[in-house]
C-alpha cells in the first residue's frame, strides 16, 4: 500500500488500523507505505508512532520536496510487494476496496486495476455540480489528448493497483495524475477497472485547487504528443515564413508567394508529424501517405476555422482585445488540429 500525505493528521492512524484489518483478514504479508512531504500538522510524527507498534507500516518522509505524483513515484520504487497499490488518506477511498482490487488483478490477470468511478456501477457521493463539471472534463482531455488513457474509464484516479513488474523507471513524478503516466508509460499493459463509489472526505479540506487543474492541464500537454505537435507547429511558422520571402524575391505575387509558404510549411509539418510526433514513418505505402497528409490539409483547415470563430466570439460578444482573442483562438486552433490529427490522420489505437 502506498499513501501519500500533506496534512492528513486527523485520518491517518485510523486509515492505517483500518487498512491492516482489512488486509490481515485476506493476505499474509502486507506492508503500507505512507510517503509524507513533511506535513505542518506532522502527519510524519503519527506515522512514526503506528510504525513502532507495527513494522509493516513503513514512512517515508520527504524534506524540502512537495508533490503528489512524485511521492507515488517515490513509493512504487521503494515498494517491495508483487502488488502495490495507491490510495489517499481522506477516506474517500475505501479501505475495504483494497482486497478486491488485489483479487480482480488475480482473477484476470490485469497489470492494472483501476478503481473507477465511471465503470459501470461506480458514482461519486457528496460532489457539488461545479466539481462534476471539473472531473468531467478533466477526463474527456484526457480520453481525447492521450490514446493509452482509453484502456479505463477513469484514468484519472487517485486509487488503482499495479504490478510490480512494470516500467517505473520512466516514471518523472510531475503532475497529480500518476495513474495518466503509468498508463503512458506501459502501453501493453492489460488495464481493469473495478467500480467504486468515491465518498465523502472523512475531515479536512479537499486539496483540489485551481493551481491543481493548471497542474493537470501541463501534465496532460507534456504526457500528450501535443507539446512535440506544438513545437513542430512553430518551426513550421518559420519555414511559412522563409518560403515566402524566397518565393516572393524570386518574383512571384504576393498571395502566390504567401500561399507557397502555406503549403511549404503544411508539408514540412506533415513531415515530422509522421518520422517524430505520431512515428509513422511513412507506413503503409505511397497511397497512404497521400492520404494522410490530404487528411491532414484539412484538419488544417478545421484548426484555421476554429481559431477564427473563438476569435470573433472572445471579440464580439465579451469585448475582449482583438489581439488577445486572436491568441485565445490560436491556443483552440491549435489543440483542435492536434485533436483532429490524432483521431484521423494518425490514428493509434
Amino acid at each position: 500500500m502506498i499513501i501519500p500525505t500533506y496534512n492528513e493528521a486527523d485520518n491517518i492512524s485510523r486509515l492505517i488500523a483500518d487498512l491492516i484489518r482489512h488486509l490481515e483478514n485476506n493476505f499474509k504479508d502486507f506492508e503500507i507505505i505512507v510517503v509524507d512531504d513533511n506535513s505542518p500538522d506532522e502527519t510524519w510524527r503519527i506515522v512514526e508512532e503506528e510504525s513502532k507498534k507495527d513494522c509493516r507500516v513503513r514512512l517515508i518522509r520527504r524534506i524540502n520536496i512537495r508533490g503528489l505524483g512524485s511521492a507515488i513515484v517515490d513509493g512504487l520504487r521503494d515498494s517491495m510487494g508483487d502488488y502495490i497499490i495507491v490510495m489517499d488518506a481522506d477516506f474517500q477511498h475505501p479501505p475495504n476496496i483494497v482486497p478486491q482490487l488485489v483479487y480482480k488483478a488475480i482473477e484476470t490477470g490485469a497489470d492494472i486495476v483501476v478503481a473507477s468511478r465511471y465503470a459501470k456501477g461506480g458514482k461519486t457521493e457528496g460532489w457539488s455540480m461545479t466539481r462534476k463539471i471539473i472531473s468531467l472534463g478533466a477526463l474527456l482531455l484526457a480520453h481525447l489528448l492521450i490514446c493509452e488513457s482509453r484502456r479505463t474509464k477513469d484514468p484519472i484516479s487517485g486509487f488503482f493497483l499495479v504490478k510490480k513488474g512494470l516500467n517505473f523507471s520512466a516514471l518523472r513524478g510531475k503532475g497529480c495524475k500518476a495513474l495518466l503516466e503509468i498508463l503512458v508509460a506501459n502501453p501493453r499493459a492489460k488495464v481493469i477497472d473495478l467500480p467504486y463509489t468515491f465518498t465523502r472526505r472523512a475531515s479536512g479540506k479537499s486539496k483540489l485547487k485551481f493551481m491543481g487543474i493548471i497542474d493537470y492541464i501541463v501534465q496532460i500537454l507534456w504526457l500528450s504528443k501535443f507539446s512535440r505537435f506544438a513545437i513542430v507547429g512553430a518551426s513550421g511558422v518559420l519555414v511559412n515564413l522563409g518560403a515566402m520571402a524566397l518565393t516572393f524575391k524570386l518574383g512571384a505575387p504576393v498571395d502566390l508567394a504567401s500561399i507557397s509558404g502555406i503549403e511549404t510549411s503544411i508539408l514540412w509539418n506533415y513531415v515530422w508529424h509522421e518520422i517524430w510526433t505520431f512515428k509513422y514513418w511513412f507506413k503503409g505505402g505511397l497511397k497512404s501517405i497521400l492520404l494522410r497528409y490530404t487528411y491532414y490539409h484539412l484538419s488544417v483547415l478545421v484548426g484555421a476555422f476554429t481559431q477564427y470563430i473563438v476569435m470573433k466570439i472572445l471579440y464580439i460578444l465579451f469585448f475582449m482585445n482583438p489581439l488577445l482573442a486572436q491568441l485565445a483562438g490560436i491556443v483552440v486552433g491549435l489543440i483542435t488540429n492536434y485533436i483532429v490529427s490524432k483521431l484521423i490522420v494518425w490514428p493509434e489505437y
